[in-house]
């Protein structure tokens, strides 16, 4: 039996790099915050909000989103297909980043799954594995996804 242990974390600790597919040509494109966050003192406040640029790694293009106001529907992928999404007979499993994917991996892979929490974060109901579907929490679907998340990785490479 093997043991995965993970910090809870929310899903804006993994926006500061977002992969998408390309508009243009269909490569990998990153999307990077262009600005500081407003609220320092308050991690992942408006983190969706920030202004973004993608950059594709393929043809160069660029793409800019200006600061989206409070109160509008923000999206920091800019409109685009994550570049990273397993997909499984029961749904897609998204990830911003290879971190992110990491994290989800980690998580998967044990047969006894722990999320720590630490004092003073309050992530609770809003961390990442909380939010996972029902499919992709039960065990039976483990190795599924853990292959699915194997083919996914080649796509986090340029050309991939």
């Amino acid at each position: 039996m093997t043991r995965s242990r993970v910090p809870a974390k929310a899903d804006w600790t993994f926006m500061d790099r977002i992969l998408v597919d390309c508009p243009a040509c269909g490569g990998l494109a990153v999307i990077l915050p262009t600005e500081p966050p407003k609220f320092p003192d308050k991690p992942g406040f408006d983190i969706d909000f920030l202004a973004r640029r993608m950059t594709c790694t393929a043809c160069g293009k660029v793409r800019e989103q200006e600061h989206t106001a409070f109160g509008a529907l923000a999206n920091p992928a800019m409109g685009l297909p994550l570049r990273l999404r397993a997909q499984t007979r029961h749904g897609d499993l998204l990830a911003w980043n290879e971190a992110h994917l990491d994290y989800l991996q980690t998580w998967l892979s044990g047969t006894l799954r722990e999320e720590t929490r630490e004092s003073g974060v309050g992530v609770r109901n809003r961390s990442i594995i909380s939010r996972l579907p029902a499919w992709a929490k039960a065990p039976r679907n483990r190795d599924e996804l853990l292959k699915a998340i194997a083919r996914v990785r080649l796509k986090a490479r340029p050309g991939g």
